[in-house]
């Protein structure tokens, strides 16, 4: 046989086979799935997809710069919360951002499709958001806060969760102004939002006690605040929460910026040093994960699958669920 011929012989016998294999396939039965029988591995909450809306979006201020370059930002001058911005930024980081229109139709229809969810409202500037008093709103927020949030504007949160069919979720106020002249936090400010939501008809099913602790100085904590003194205020703010609000659930701690790398700045709270001054209390482990934001920095880190929070959740009390939370920006 020559070379050439057996080349030929070769190629014949690899068709043949082919061929044979795909009549087998052709004959074999259907594959069928009967999810019924599978092995169920765990849960998601039917709220597990879910939205974040700044509070300074609500109440108007100094927030992240619109990613378009082009874009222009309206005045601030004499507008509401004009010079609200997180402790210590740069200001060219931020430009003023008018209060988002919640009755908006399109908005609520399709945040309505995203129902069950949780509307969760905080960040950064709630942390030194002033509630109202009254429905005469202060022209500038009182001493040690940064903004104002009025009845008018949060009865608008209400109503928007009622008409997408969401639960809130938010965050206390925690800066110099919610604490007495020791220093310590003061509930005044979260019975007055919590007394006032119950009182038209709304609900909060859940709460962190500040937004973001491991940086606690950019949210406007007081001058050296640290993980004892977080503790010390969490367990005031627990305790405030089982005797008023025992219906809803406390998450915690709210952190951001945890990785792999060791941290370079002083002001920096761990978590587990967090969880450690805190004690027992939440219901849920809560973190925030900026996706794209951080994405360079979580490069090839633990934090982008969430294990070191887990395991950190794991040491603080075992049977505690995980709630990451994803922030992201409402658009109209």
């Amino acid at each position: 046989m020559t070379r050439s011929s057996g080349f030929k012989v070769g190629i014949g016998i690899a068709i043949t086979a082919l061929v044979g294999i795909q009549k087998a396939a052709a004959q074999a039965p259907p594959l069928s799935l009967d999810p019924s029988r599978l092995l169920r591995l765990g849960t998601i909450d039917a709220r597990f997809q879910s939205y974040n809306v700044e509070m300074v979006e609500v109440t108007g201020g100094r927030f992240w710069k619109p990613y378009n370059p082009s874009a222009s930002a309206p005045s601030a001058r004499g507008a509401d919360n004009a010079g609200n911005m997180p402790a210590g930024g740069n200001p060219d980081l931020f430009a003023y951002r008018e209060p988002i229109d919640l009755s908006n139709r399109r908005l609520r229809i399709l945040a309505a499709a995203l129902a069950p969810a949780y509307m969760r409202v905080s960040g950064t500037w709630a942390n030194s958001t002033y509630f109202a008093e009254s429905d005469e709103t202060p022209a500038t927020p009182p001493g040690g806060f940064s903004a104002v949030l009025s009845r008018e504007r949060w009865k608008g949160v209400i109503d928007f969760a009622r008409a997408a069919s969401a639960e809130i979720v938010t965050s206390m106020a925690t800066s110099p102004g919610a604490r007495d002249a020791a220093g310590l936090w003061r509930s005044d400010q979260a019975r007055r939002l919590f007394a006032y939501t119950r009182s038209i008809g709304g609900w909060i099913a859940a709460v962190e006690f500040m937004n973001e602790p491991t940086l606690a100085a950019m949210g406007g904590a007081p001058k050296g605040y640290d993980a004892a003194a977080y503790g010390r205020d969490f367990k005031a703010f627990v305790a405030f929460i089982r005797t008023s609000e025992p219906d809803v659930m406390v998450l915690g701690p709210g952190s951001i910026g945890e990785t792999t790398a060791s941290q370079s700045s002083t002001d920096f709270i761990s978590t587990r040093n967090l969880l450690a001054a805190s004690g027992p209390g939440i219901n849920a482990f809560s973190y925030h994960h900026y996706g794209a934001g951080l994405a360079t920095m979580l490069a090839g880190s633990n934090h982008a699958r969430g294990r070191p929070f887990r395991s950190m959740a794991g040491e603080h009390r075992s049977n505690i669920r995980v709630l990451p939370i994803a922030q992201g920006r409402v658009r109209t």
